[in-house]
């Protein structure tokens, strides 16, 4: 079956608007939702890395955002943390600093960018890896924690346009890590099915991923649809999706 490209890539926008309009609230409106930070849960698996995005709400214009993401295990470790993709990738003034071996502080504040703005969205993603032979399956919890190093204090806060500080609420997450190998044959089966069949499906959870906080890829390798070196999922692979199933496009790369 041969459909459109451009007949599909307008039901796609019209399913990333529907997700956006779904979320949105009347301007000056007060939806009594206290402002956010929520982990994800994510599944990896041993022969991979691993990596838990993390994104936070607010209902109101923040002059800064500062966060402390800990977790407490000798068998994982933080090799980074993005903001490719997130709300606060266009400001100047952000980073990710190391305080321990497992405690990272994340913050961005604005400046000539103006405030930040209302609205919900992708903060950025911790990346991690693992210890040879790590023991399997396991779960292991990421929160937010307050620390104290050299006299000063790291914790989780949200700064109001009059710089004024204040907790949000926090949804913990984490990362399960299974045993093996999660891609198998070749990529592109984004929602891990049990068939290993790539379909429409493989697009929609896609879409959910990418517009509508849906949940992250289990496989990092399969989410990389298109093969790139970076394995990041991102908007070419969905367009890489699309083309392979509905445009005779070329088929998704074996898997490493």
């Amino acid at each position: 079956m041969r459909i459109n490209v451009k007949i599909l890539s307008l039901l796609i926008a019209i399913l990333v608007l529907a997700a956006f309009t779904a979320k949105s609230q009347p301007t000056g409106v007060d939806p009594s939702i206290r402002d956010s930070v929520i982990i994800s849960s994510a599944t990896t698996y041993s022969t991979n890395s691993g990596s838990v995005p993390v994104y936070f709400y607010n209902d109101e214009s923040l002059a800064g955002i500062e966060i402390t993401l800990a977790y407490n295990s000798p068998d994982i470790m933080i090799d980074s943390f993005s903001f490719v993709g997130s709300r606060l990738e266009p400001y100047s003034l952000k980073g990710a600093d190391q305080l321990t071996t497992n405690t990272v502080t994340v913050y961005s504040y604005a400046l000539d960018e103006g405030l930040m703005s209302s609205g919900s969205g992708l903060l950025g993603t911790v990346y991690f890896s693992f210890i040879p032979n790590i023991t399997t399956p396991q779960t292991i919890v990421v929160d937010t924690a307050t620390l104290l190093v050299s006299d000063r204090e790291f914790s989780t806060a949200f700064s109001d346009e009059n710089s004024n500080a204040f907790s949000p609420y926090i949804l913990s997450g984490g990362i399960t890590i299974l045993s093996g190998s999660c891609c198998l044959g070749d990529r592109g089966n984004v929602d891990n099915s049990p068939d290993d069949i790539v379909d429409i499906s493989d697009i929609v959870y896609l879409v959910n991923f990418m517009f509508n906080l849906g949940p992250t890829p289990a496989c990092p390798f399969e989410g990389n649809v298109d093969g790139s070196a970076d394995e990041i999922t991102d908007i070419s692979d969905l367009v890489f999706l699309v083309q392979y199933s509905f445009n005779s496009g070329p088929p998704p790369p074996s898997c490493p």
